[in-house]
């Protein structure tokens, strides 16, 4: 049975959703989420602080879909698509660093406001947990791919895999490389890459 396309109204308030989000990104970067309000939100879209509540919700509402807008942004479901058709080892293990220089590129502005402020702000704080929680099952398909491929090293458990995997190409690890050691993005791509593959790839 085939979907029926999106009709005009829905087309709309779909793009009006992604304008709410990308200002609400634009100024919780520039100006921290405590100093944004919805009013704030609502003029920088273009649109009645009314339409925000209709349209998404609370200032919660809209950091809760904060991950969405960095899944888009940072191209994750294209990454998810070559990692299921994929059949190069390589390529599957170098899909958390492409995926995470996509993020830190695209998307590094809003990232440093979520880490920088969740200490403070809960709502961040559970935006940031969410992140995490995608981050993490996405390093487990990685590894999942590679034992189907019989790629994967066989002295190293899925589960160590995974988290080793996650860890190396936790963004906010990526993000302190960046700014605290002032590595390129194609240098931290490089590294996470060949890093994973030799502690993860079975030897030939």
């Amino acid at each position: 049975m085939t979907e029926k396309p999106p009709s005009l109204r829905e087309r709309q308030a779909k793009l009006t959703q992604d304008e709410i989000l990308k200002a609400a990104r634009r100024l919780f970067a520039e100006r921290g989420y405590s100093r944004t309000s919805v009013r704030d939100i609502a003029e920088a879209a273009g649109v009645s602080a009314q339409t925000v509540y209709d349209s998404i919700g609370s200032k919660q509402a809209i950091v809760s879909r904060l991950n969405d807008l960095i899944d888009g942004e940072a191209g994750v479901a294209d990454a998810v698509r070559r990692l299921v058709h994929s059949s190069d080892p390589d390529e599957v293990v170098a899909t958390s660093a492409v995926v995470t220089r996509s993020i830190l590129e695209r998307c590094g502005d809003i990232v440093h406001a979520l880490v920088t402020g969740a200490a403070a702000e809960p709502a961040l704080e559970a935006a940031l947990a969410e992140g995490q929680r995608r981050h993490v099952e996405g390093a487990r398909q990685v590894v999942k791919k590679l034992q189907a491929l019989d790629a994967l090293d066989e002295t190293v458990g899925a589960k160590a895999a995974g988290e080793t995997l996650a860890a190396m190409s936790d963004v906010r690890f990526a993000m302190m490389l960046r700014e605290d050691y002032g590595w390129s993005l194609d240098r931290i791509e490089g590294w996470i890459t060949a890093t994973s593959a030799a502690l993860l790839l079975r030897g030939e």
